[in-house]
């Protein structure tokens, strides 16, 4: 017969095993939708209808998933077609543009950062100086950019006349890059509470 004390012992140790295992915050994560061969380019999206939650979190923090990293090096717009369509914003805003690349690191527990330097610090690791955390909001776009219109030196063109502020995007965006697309990703977002980590 199992004693009273010997059980409770048995149920504590459970319970802090469970506890190891979900942490109870819960952080957003994208998915990579599609690849376009012919330009070398990746679309990643938060598509609330596949799990993606930027208000409340959508993935237990102790979760092991690869972190979205980004290297910024202002490369124009390719010539992709246009592929979002208009809801609160124009369909540009939901299929903007990083102007620069994308890569995964290795599966991690989203809970072992403090900070997002240390997410950024692990993408510097992974892929080497000036890589950082993909965020919510990376992506730019033109208005009435579509295919080649506002396309390659059109793009920079543009960014040229208006003192390179492009407006800012946000759910969807293209990328240079292929990374994999058999799960999801951490990513940041600069302005919910659906971080593992603190600013």
């Amino acid at each position: 017969m199992v004693s009273a004390t010997s059980y409770l012992a048995s149920l504590m140790v459970f319970s802090i095993v469970l506890i190891s295992i979900v942490s109870g915050k819960m952080g957003m994560t994208v998915a990579k939708i599609s690849h376009q061969n012919d330009l070398a380019i990746d679309l990643v999206t938060c598509d609330t209808t596949k799990g993606c939650n930027p208000y409340a979190g959508d993935t237990d923090c102790n979760t092991r998933l690869p972190v979205l990293c980004k290297q910024i090096d202002k490369s124009p717009r390719p010539a992709y077609a246009m592929t979002c369509t208009d809801h609160a914003m124009p369909k540009e805003f939901y299929c903007g543009w990083t102007m620069g690349y994308i890569a995964t690191t290795p599966k991690v527990a989203a809970s072992t950062f403090s900070t997002i330097k240390d997410v950024d610090a692990y993408c510097e690791d992974a892929f080497g100086p000036v890589w950082v955390t993909a965020e919510f909001h990376d992506s730019r776009y033109i208005p009435g950019m579509n295919g080649a219109t506002y396309a390659n030196a059109q793009w920079t063109q543009w960014g040229a006349s208006h003192g390179n502020n492009y407006p800012s995007g946000g759910w969807s965006y293209y990328s240079y890059g292929n990374v994999r697309n058999d799960t999801r990703f951490w990513m940041d977002i600069n302005d919910q509470p659906t971080t593992c980590w603190s600013r």
